[in-house]
């Protein structure tokens, strides 16, 4: 009887079998990419980790902000040494100018 019943099911059974092996194929294919969109997307994370590689670090950011400070200090200690210069200018060019006037 067993003999009987394999020898009756076992057509469906491989058919069965087939088709449901065919089927998660097909569930995985569209699951996960293809080698050639692999490498593309192998491609784009190289270029990407490129890009970051050149992009300063939180270091160089403080030691440029660090100098850009020390810069906007300079820039002003020489704005006040030019208006001190500024004011002696008029005050000579007045002095100047009351002296042709006598």
């Amino acid at each position: 009887m067993d003999g009987e019943l394999i020898k009756t099911w076992w057509p469906i059974v491989v058919v069965a079998g087939g088709l449901a092996g065919a089927g998660v194929f097909a569930w995985l294919s569209n699951r996960f990419a293809t080698k050639a969109e692999q490498k593309k997307l192998e491609e784009r994370v190289a270029d990407v980790e490129k890009a970051i590689a050149a992009v300063p670090s939180k270091d160089d950011w403080h030691e440029t902000d660090r100098r850009l400070v020390k810069v906007s200090t300079q820039n002003e200690a020489i704005l006040n040494s030019i208006s001190n210069i500024e004011n002696r200018l008029a005050m000579l060019y007045e002095n100047e100018f009351r002296k042709e006037q006598k």
